[in-house]
């Protein structure tokens, strides 16, 4: 089972809590779990090579997630990449991300670089450069047409995101089969039917993990510090890398 790198270009919810940047994670720093509206600063910020990203890998259409996507693009125009390119997401993502562009940087699709959009269904395993996914549907905005989480093989080690989610059989399989899962924990003890939190979901999915499996938790509110009690579990930091 090889190590694996996890970065973090954000750790925090949609309302970016106490100034925490929006939740995204780079994979050995070539494959980017999210879009967010700042992706492109914080990448910049850690010294990732924006033109070596491999895959972009959406879970769901939300903004805090998505609105990220044009300034890649526009990176990827402008900046020298010559390399193609995935993207990868629900169904409607290259709809959606062409109707945002053509407000707002009508012209970034007139590009050089070959851009493969990958539609993500549950129960469908893609191969994304030596990356294998298996998108998983879970629980969280009914108004979008589909929400995701990813497990993932890479290199023998086997991780999964949540995406957004509320507990629900979906993030309770993905627990399951990782050695590593980076999983959403949106507030201490706010109790919804979109997310999980840190007193009543969290535990139950640590449960649910090996015992030597590591736990990440991302897209969190500012109060959301410390892990007490859970084996193996890392509260993520905005700009910070974490092997397993």
């Amino acid at each position: 089972m090889a190590e694996l790198e996890f970065t973090f270009i954000g750790s925090g919810n949609a309302f970016a809590p106490g100034g925490l940047c929006w939740n995204g994670f780079l994979v050995d720093r070539r494959y980017l779990f999210e879009a967010p509206p700042q992706a492109l600063m914080s990448l910049n910020r850690i010294g990732v090579g924006v033109n070596d990203i491999e895959a972009v890998l959406l879970s769901h259409h939300h903004g805090d997630h998505f609105l990220g996507l044009p300034f890649l693009l526009l990176q990827w125009k402008y900046m020298g990449r010559t390399r193609p390119v995935q993207i990868v997401g629900p169904p409607e993502t290259e709809e959606i991300a062409r109707q945002v562009c053509e407000r707002t940087y009508p012209t970034v699709f007139d590009s050089p670089v070959e851009i493969e959009w990958v539609v993500a269904k549950p129960g469908e395993t893609l191969r994304i450069g030596d990356l294998s996914v298996d998108p998983v549907e879970v629980k969280h905005d009914t108004k979008l047409n589909l929400n995701l989480g990813y497990g993932c093989e890479l290199r023998g080690t086997q991780f999964a995101y949540s995406g957004d989610s509320a507990l629900c059989d979906g993030v309770l399989d993905l627990a399951r089969r990782a050695d590593v899962f980076v999983s959403e924990c949106s507030s201490v003890d706010e109790v919804t039917d979109v997310h999980m939190n840190l007193r009543d979901d969290i535990p139950r999915v640590r449960a649910a993990m090996a015992p030597d499996a590591h736990l990440v938790l991302t897209h969190l509110s500012d109060d959301v510090r410390e892990a007490e009690g859970l084996a193996n579990t890392v509260i993520a930091k905005d700009f910070a890398s974490y092997r397993f």
